[in-house]
């Protein structure tokens, strides 16, 4: 568990998930106004995959501050 907590807690994966949301929200965008889809993935569905990826980047704020929350103890 400490081991997952650590690798989770680093602070590159906010940048990591961040940008991955940003470029499945483009590719959403762009597939709903060209009006098509990619291996079958629907603009709907980029879209959420893109919100998934923002919970994870949410996840990895909110696991940096109960850690150094802990460690203040």
């Amino acid at each position: 568990m400490q081991q997952l907590q650590q690798f989770y807690s680093r602070k590159e994966l906010i940048w990591v998930w961040g940008i991955l949301g940003d470029i499945l929200l483009i590719v959403g965008v762009v597939t709903a106004a060209v009006n098509t889809t990619i291996s079958g993935f629907t603009p709907l569905l980029w879209v959420l995959l893109a919100l998934a990826c923002y919970v994870g980047m949410f996840f990895v704020i909110t696991l940096r501050l109960l850690t150094h929350l802990e460690a203040r103890q």
